[in-house]
């Protein structure tokens, strides 16, 4: 399939081992900066990937010395491109990885690495894995892999690095309204990209509410669920609430700190031991909750907080 001589390009190590077993020679490279979560801001280079470290340090409770040079190494590993021969991207549907391959649009029409580039970005699951639910390339078995490289993988064209420029810069744009004429267009050269970007988007304050989807799904889960614990609420969410589900399990963590920055408590969490890990905490809706839910409270009013969405800035 591949050679030595091949870089496979993907937002995370899920199928790192995967693709060694299942038979491909070449290197591996993780770029993994989540752009779906925190500041986007368009900032030069280095500015940038320190507000993106200093971010993805707090959210997940990182090292910052460590989130830094692990993002300088991925950042500066982009330059090294044109030293390969052939260079594959893996990516699936959601915003987590949509956002990403935008970036690398801008970034490889902006280097012009000399080597021969294709893309797999992919929505679904071969009818022979039998998977309920198609969330990410990680859940593929090895053959599933090898389908996705004999089938769903094409030649990087100048109208897909022209499309994806222009949706990171919307991205990283204060103002979400040219980002939401991108995620309109009913065909792209980036195919996945437009219903990634609307779910992005639903990432703003909803007017009634002032709150996110994930976070007006999250309340609704624990409506329905409650009292569920933590990790039981993010299974839901992964499985049946999301439309498009993008995070992991500790960038949903995340979303339920923010969530807890506010005046009145949208829920409570319970453990019977402090130590005890946040999955395992019980989390119970408070009448504030019910109320916010319901529209009859805006968050924002509520909020103490900051969140990002792309370069936009969610305050109280």
């Amino acid at each position: 399939m591949d050679d030595k001589n091949t870089l496979h390009v993907r937002c995370g190590s899920d199928i790192r081992d995967g693709l060694k077993q299942a038979g491909f020679i070449g290197d591996f490279l993780e770029f993994s900066d989540p752009f779906c979560q925190g500041p986007v801001p368009d900032l030069p280079r280095d500015a940038f990937i320190e507000t993106r470290a200093a971010f993805i340090s707090g959210a997940y409770d990182l090292p910052g010395d460590a989130a830094l040079e692990r993002l300088r190494r991925e950042y500066d590993a982009l330059g090294r491109l044109g030293q390969y021969d052939h260079v594959v991207l893996w990516f699936e549907h959601d915003s987590y990885d949509q956002l990403i391959l935008a970036f690398l649009m801008n970034a490889i029409a902006t280097i012009q690495p000399e080597t021969n580039i294709d893309v797999i970005s992919v929505n679904h699951a071969p009818a022979s894995e039998a998977i309920d639910r198609f969330i990410g390339l990680g859940q593929l078995s090895l053959d599933g892999l090898i389908w996705c490289w004999q089938n769903h993988r094409m030649p990087l064209r100048t109208d897909m690095l022209t499309f994806g420029t222009k949706v990171w810069k919307a991205l990283r744009a204060d103002d979400p309204r040219h980002l939401k004429t991108l995620a309109e267009q009913t065909t792209a050269p980036l195919p996945h990209m437009p219903a990634a970007l609307k779910r992005h988007l639903a990432e703003l304050p909803d007017p009634q509410t002032g709150l996110g989807l994930t976070q007006k799904l999250t309340l609704q889960i624990i409506k329905d669920q409650g009292p569920v614990t933590v990790g039981k609420v993010f299974g839901h969410l992964m499985r049946r609430y999301d439309p498009l589900p993008c995070l992991g399990d500790l960038m949903f963590w995340s979303e339920i700190q923010w969530m807890m920055d506010c005046k009145d408590a949208l829920f409570t969490l319970s453990a019977s031991d402090p130590k005890t890990n946040w999955a395992e905490q019980t989390i119970t809706l408070t009448t504030t909750g019910h109320e916010t839910l319901a529209g009859r409270r805006n968050f924002l009013d509520n909020f103490t907080g900051v969140r990002w969405v792309g370069g936009v800035l969610v305050s109280p």
